[in-house]
């Protein structure tokens, strides 16, 4: 019996061992898959860091270039400007010469002018009455009249070179005018290329930028929505305000002006107008009477914005000059601030 009992607990360690080594196996048969998905895992992280460290070289090497294709287009920019610069106030210092002497030649032209037709005109009353006096002897007044006839043709002579240094001075005038009119339009285009790309890299500070004159400056409007209307809709009633006066300031129809002293000059007892100063206060209304300002003198056929180089600074017009040296300033500030 004793020996019937050792033997069926032989049998069930032998049982046991048996799942002991099956669950072993099957942990090292899992043990060995989990390496093989680590290695893949770890040889696809290895693949992705060495593309991700070539594409980061790479774009770094494209932002090194791009910044020297930046340096170099601003150099020929700053050439060109300032060499456009001398040019044009050299034209313009040379025209200013010439129109002085051109008006100074043309008031001598014409004094000359007026003198010789007198002298022509008494010359010619001179012969004639030497032709009607029938009693003086011809021998007398051929001398005379050789000698007054010779006179008219050298002033005559003289009046045609004069006329032709005028024309001469005109012809000179006009290329120079042409000259000037090309030059202006090159200074245009380029303040066009600035306004251009000064707006798209502006924020709310910038000292110099651009400005859309006509457009209606909305801060008034939000300030006084927000202590009229408090409790309600703020965001909803302040863009209703701003969409509605910006499209009032560029309807062509309405033109609340009224000349005083040949001067244009805003009417106040417009009834719109009153009707804004009386529901949202002063900065509202003297808001909408600068963007009405601004249009008639940029606009005031199209009625629509302008965009402008502006000084937001010192509150006026910025000039091309100012412009350029403020952008190569930020330029230079930005640069520093990369290198460090």
């Amino acid at each position: 019996m004793g020996k019937f009992i050792h033997e069926e607990e032989l049998k069930k360690q032998h049982e046991h061992v048996i799942l002991l080594w099956k669950e072993m196996d099957y942990k090292n048969q899992m043990l060995l898959e989990m390496e093989c998905k680590y290695n893949k895992t770890a040889a696809t992280l290895q693949r992705l860091y060495v593309n991700l460290s070539a594409d980061i070289d790479s774009r770094n090497q494209r932002l090194l270039e791009m910044e020297h294709l930046y340096d170099q287009a601003s150099a020929n920019v700053r050439r060109e400007v300032a060499e456009k610069r001398l040019l044009h106030d050299a034209y313009i210092e040379e025209l200013k010469k010439l129109r002085f002497e051109n008006a100074k030649l043309k008031r001598e032209m014409e004094h000359q002018n007026k003198e010789f037709k007198q002298l022509a005109e008494e010359l010619e009353q001179e012969r004639r009455n030497f032709m009607a006096e029938k009693e003086k002897d011809v021998t007398d007044q051929n001398p005379i009249l050789s000698e007054l006839e010779d006179q008219c043709v050298a002033l005559r002579k003289e009046l045609e070179e004069k006329t032709d240094d005028l024309q001469h001075m005109q012809s000179i005038n006009g290329q120079l005018i042409s000259k000037e009119k090309m030059s202006n339009q090159e200074l245009q285009n380029a303040r066009k290329e600035l306004i251009s790309g000064l707006y798209e890299m502006q924020n709310s500070r910038s000292l110099i930028g651009v400005k859309k004159m006509g457009e209606v400056d909305m801060k008034p409007f939000h300030d006084a929505c927000s202590k009229k209307y408090p409790n309600r809709d703020l965001p909803l009633i302040y863009a209703t305000m701003c969409s509605t006066w910006q499209h009032k300031v560029k309807d062509s129809s309405w033109h609340p002006f009224k000349i005083i002293n040949e001067n244009l000059q805003i009417d106040e007892d417009d009834g719109e107008l009153k009707e804004l100063r009386n529901e949202l206060g002063e900065a509202a209304y003297k808001a909408v009477v600068k963007a009405l300002l601004e249009l008639e003198e940029y606009n005031p056929s199209g009625r629509y914005e302008v965009p402008e180089l502006w000084n937001f600074k010192n509150g006026k017009k910025a000039s091309l000059a100012e412009t350029i040296e403020y952008i190569i300033k930020q330029w230079k500030t930005q640069k520093g601030k990369r290198k460090h």
